[in-house]
């Protein structure tokens, strides 16, 4: 199970939540019919995108006292329908990390330890020689190589934080 969004909050009386995405797979909304909410298997009823966050309904959600109840709890899918879902140049957060990434001329870039992000875009926290330091993962810097994340070692070196 991958966690795609976190409910932030009930909207409205009806049972229907406010949540952040994970994930820049989005249409993995429109098709999920069931997900994981905290521990329990939740009916998705309809999702819509407004204003940046997304709208669920569940079908076992109907006012918004039981709303309440799912704050800040995360929603998670099976990764086979990210997997299926996704861009072919896309990467999933999971398969990221832990990732080696070597630059253009086959020389240690560093390993993936984590993943965050503070507003524009993801930021790879990487490690190498025993040095961390934090990159964003934009196309400028890294880019695809069959199953292996490639870093640009010019690049790389402008945008370490």
């Amino acid at each position: 199970m991958i966690e795609i969004a976190k409910i932030v909050k009930p909207q409205g009386i009806k049972g229907e939540v406010k949540a952040q995405s994970y994930t820049n797979v989005v249409k993995v909304f429109d098709v999920m019919t069931e997900c994981l909410v905290g521990d329990k298997v939740m009916h998705v009823k309809h999702t819509s995108f407004r204003q940046g966050f997304l709208y669920i309904k569940f079908e076992e959600i109907n006012t918004r006292n039981e709303a309440e109840l799912l704050r800040n709890k995360l929603i998670k899918v099976d990764k086979e329908l990210l997997e299926d879902l996704k861009d072919e140049e896309d990467f999933l957060v999971d398969d990221l990390i832990g990732m080696v990434v070597y630059d253009e001329k086959g020389d240690l870039a560093g390993q993936i330890l984590d993943i965050v992000n503070y507003g524009a875009s993801d930021i790879l926290i990487m490690e190498c020689n025993g040095r961390k330091y934090e990159v964003p993962f934009v196309k400028d810097v890294f880019r695809r190589n069959g199953k292996r994340l490639e870093a640009d070692s010019k690049k790389l070196l402008e945008v370490r934080i």
